[in-house]
């Protein structure tokens, strides 16, 4: 932080007063009376400087999630050991903060029904980092589809231009809400690859995204169960924090995918 951001910050405070804080705070002597509205107006000011950098290494250390529908035949590429696979993507989250976080679990303390989930079950205590619930069927086209999937990522591994994406889902309207200390991203999304033979059919799945901003934990719940179903299930959620740090070098890659998929 230099002199010029300090001056902004502090309204055009002249280093000249900032030198005499200093010089205060450094300084034990009795102080006459005559001076001490200046000494109070300083004191002041070093309160106003203690602040200011306090605020400024809080919000360091928060996450940020933004996203953009992506540019026509936009892709990435996505190193697998020595193979190189480009990525197509239909929307992008992107995230900005530190390098490291803390892991998460959750537990899943509601579903629609008993024996929701299938492939992947709750460990014994209840929680889990990852949970595939039982294909339901899709009135519509006729077919089986996975009801919900529910994984965990982390912010690190995007920091640094990587970016989440939605492969091959088109999002319909984004709705943002705040759930406590949550960011909620909650949409349909259509597939972009047809599930028949003839290529006719594109069914459309919901996603509720939740971000944690301080915590750096993203929990993707989504699914071809409805969206009151998956919103019931990711209010209920309960995530906690695990001793296990996660950093952006655990990764091998900067992008990954949030689209519906299973096994």
């Amino acid at each position: 932080m230099n002199e010029w951001m300090l001056l902004q910050a502090m309204n055009g405070i002249h280093t000249d007063t900032v030198e005499r804080t200093r010089q205060l705070l450094e300084n034990k002597e009795v102080i006459p009376m005559y001076r001490m509205r200046k000494v109070w107006r300083t004191v002041l000011i070093a309160a106003l400087i203690a602040s200011f950098f306090s605020i400024t290494a809080y919000a360091v250390f928060h996450f940020s999630m933004n996203g953009h529908s992506s540019a026509e035949n936009e892709s990435y590429t996505v190193q697998f050991g020595n193979q190189a696979v480009e990525w197509p993507s239909k929307y992008v989250f992107r995230f900005e903060g530190p390098e490291e976080c803390r892991g998460v679990r959750f537990k899943a303390n509601w579903t629609p029904k008993e024996n929701y989930w299938d492939f992947a079950q709750p460990e014994d205590d209840g929680y889990a980092s990852l949970l595939e619930g039982s294909e339901i069927r899709n009135e519509e086209f006729g077919v089986f589809l996975p009801s919900c999937v529910i994984d965990v990522m982390y912010a690190p591994q995007f920091v640094n231009d990587g970016a989440m994406i939605l492969m091959d889902f088109e999002p319909d309207k984004i709705t943002e809400e705040s759930w406590g200390d949550v960011q909620v991203y909650k949409f349909a999304a259509k597939s972009g690859h047809a599930i028949d033979a003839d290529q006719t059919m594109f069914p459309t799945g919901n996603f509720v995204i939740l971000f944690h901003p301080e915590q750096g934990w993203i929990v993707g719940v989504r699914g071809y169960d409805s969206m009151e179903n998956l919103e019931q299930i990711a209010r209920n959620l309960e995530v906690v924090q695990t001793e296990e740090v996660i950093r952006s070098t655990d990764f091998e890659n900067k992008i990954d995918f949030c689209d519906i998929y299973i096994g």
